[in-house]
């Protein structure tokens, strides 16, 4: 019956590829090959060229997020087209295709180690963002993320303490006071010594580094941040 009603769905309102408008899909295998994949790793915080662990030890200090890894830019790129329609629209079918995005740059660059076998978080939404959305994106890609790499998927460790206001609206300072006191670690639960943090976007890193702020001071020892776009 679910399948019935997709089809109908599909139907009436055909899948279009973000990249072509081409009817069917998505994103097709042919604009799949044309994303453009980050080569030269930046420190995604500060956004100086020529890091291999995406960040600076400057920013590393700072921040306490031991390395990034992101697979393309969000500005003049149709990628973001599929982060604001997941995000915004609310098609949930696109997480898988961020997912495969982020996972070519993992096999590419050799990230594959990093998360294999490792408990993965997904940065998590307020319970009143949930609702209102029907899932959260970021934990849509971790789980396909854990699926792959044997990495059990950790939606408990961290919550989200208050519905934070949208920080694409915000200023760097102002995202700093949104983020504020934003995220928990839920008492009683394992804490484990090594974390892949998972969001769908990098802008500031301001919420990548207060989640592993709050999730060093917990007890975890090491946390690598992915993201499928910076910018």
């Amino acid at each position: 019956m679910l399948k019935l009603f997709e089809n109908v769905l599909d139907y009436i309102f055909p899948k279009e590829c973000y990249g072509c408008e081409r009817e069917g899909e998505y994103l097709c295998s042919s604009c799949f090959d044309k994303v453009s994949f980050i080569e030269n790793q930046p420190c995604y915080i500060c956004n100086e060229l020529g890091y291999e662990n995406g960040i600076c030890s400057k920013c590393r200090g700072e921040s306490q997020i031991d390395k990034i890894i992101v697979a393309t830019t969000y500005s003049e790129n149709f990628v973001s087209r599929i982060v604001e329609q997941l995000k915004y629209n609310f098609i949930e079918d696109l997480a898988g295709i961020l997912a495969k995005i982020i996972d070519k740059q993992i096999v590419d660059k050799d990230f594959v180690n990093d998360i294999y076998n490792v408990k993965i978080v997904p940065i998590p939404l307020h319970r009143k963002r949930y609702i209102e959305r029907g899932f959260n994106q970021s934990e849509k890609i971790a789980k396909y993320l854990g699926e792959k790499y044997g990495g059990e998927i950790d939606e408990e460790l961290l919550i989200r303490n208050k519905n934070t206001s949208q920080q694409a609206k915000l200023n760097r300072k102002e995202r700093f006071e949104n983020l504020s006191e934003a995220f928990g670690v839920r008492l009683g639960v394992e804490v484990p010594k090594k974390v892949v943090l998972v969001d769908d976007v990098l802008t500031t890193g301001v919420t990548f580094g207060e989640a592993v702020r709050v999730l060093k001071k917990s007890g975890v020892e090491e946390v690598v941040c992915v993201a499928v776009c910076h910018g």
